[in-house]
């Protein structure tokens, strides 16, 4: 059984959305217990059993105890309550508040913590990981980063298990098809940031690295795809939407924020650019390079494990917003070598970050639990 506390369709979600309907293929039955909302709805549109709790999540500014704690502490009894119902053979926690809100039900259930994240507070994650049966970084960053804060004691339950999409799902979508839905121009230059309107994704480095862009190649045009998930960030927005103005790119700037998958619109792109630092993952990078796009990112977490720099993409140093210009503008200029780049790209994913191959690591380490559950001990080696 898997448990998320967040109703909206962020990369988690979908990560959750794609492994959920895909294990049955690996011998794993899933039913989800989700709030109602976007997600709730795709997983049951999919055909799995779903069980709606209520929706619990971090603080706009950081994890504040204060403010999530009573929902935290009634959302157990709901989980308890699907729990005895459904008697699952696993309890999969999505997130931090979905393994809190877990924890405590049957000690002889087996309980999976899936960390995606590398801002957490870390008091709790190390009380939430001695009560894990199994810990799984989505990345080799989220690895490293759980080294340092969790004790040596626990460190033998965490196995990497990389984020994984469907390949084939943006691929399918064509160049032309993707411009006209989205009202972009056929014939120009497109470059693109796909992320959640939050500041630690550094859209403003995308704006400054469009700006600079734009004095060689005026004929460029430049997409920010996402929204603000939680209606949070209105005031950063505005600043957002002043230097695209300041910068006189109004009329070649396109806001897309009612498009909530990326495969439909990454085609559209000659190139995307990701300048978020602190990147855990990086699952659009991914959707990206499936698609045969040449992604241009910071160097930095998650992307550094995905992209071989100079073959299958290209990293810049502390994803600074003109280097990544210039790198845009000679990847515009060598058709080639982008082309090379994308070709790279596409074979990187397709051999590591693929949504079956998680599923095939999932099922092996849920097998692992349950055999161990039922010998009578832990299975940590």
């Amino acid at each position: 059984m898997w448990v998320d506390l967040v109703s909206e369709l962020g990369g988690a979600q979908y990560s959750l959305l794609e492994v959920c309907t895909r294990l049955s293929a690996h011998g794993v039955e899933v039913v989800a217990a989700v709030p109602r909302g976007p997600l709730f709805d795709r997983l049951s549109t999919s055909g799995i059993t779903v069980f709606p709790v209520s929706p619990v999540r971090a603080a706009k500014h950081g994890w504040s105890l204060f403010s999530t704690a009573a929902k935290l502490m009634r959302a157990p009894s709901t989980v308890c309550q699907i729990i005895h119902a459904v008697k699952p053979d696993i309890i999969h926690a999505n997130s931090l508040p979905a393994f809190l809100a877990s924890r405590k039900t049957f000690s002889h259930i087996p309980l999976v913590w899936h960390v995606r994240d590398m801002r957490l507070p870390v008091l709790l994650a190390r009380d939430a990981a001695k009560k894990a049966s199994r810990i799984i970084a989505a990345s080799e960053a989220i690895d490293e980063y759980l080294v340092e804060i969790l004790s040596p004691r626990i460190l033998g339950r965490i196995r990497v298990v990389r984020n994984g999409i469907d390949p084939e799902r943006a691929a399918a979508v064509s160049r032309a098809d993707a411009r006209q839905r989205f009202g972009l121009p056929a014939d120009c230059p497109v470059i693109g940031m796909v992320a959640h309107l939050i500041p630690w994704k550094k859209h403003d480095a995308f704006i400054m690295a469009a700006t600079e862009i734009r004095r060689q190649r005026p004929d460029a045009h430049f997409v920010a795809v996402g929204r603000d998930l939680f209606n949070e960030h209105s005031r950063w927005i505005s600043q957002l939407e002043k230097m695209v103005a300041a910068a006189g790119l109004e009329e070649q700037f396109h806001w897309i924020r009612d498009c909530d998958d990326a495969a439909q619109i990454l085609r559209a792109f000659d190139l995307l650019i990701h300048p978020a630092k602190g990147e855990p993952f990086g699952r659009v990078i991914c959707e990206a390079m499936a698609a045969a796009i040449p992604v241009i990112a910071a160097e930095s977490a998650g992307p550094a494990s995905i992209i071989e720099s100079g073959e299958s993409g290209v990293l810049v140093r502390d994803g600074d917003p003109l280097r990544m210009a210039g790198e845009a503008l000679a990847l515009l200029a060598d058709p080639a070598r982008a082309a090379a780049l994308a070709a790279a790209g596409r074979a990187r994913v397709l051999g590591r970050f693929t949504v079956d191959t998680v599923c095939a690591q999932l099922a092996k380490e849920y097998r692992a639990l349950i055999a161990a559950t039922a010998a009578g001990h832990d299975d940590d080696e």
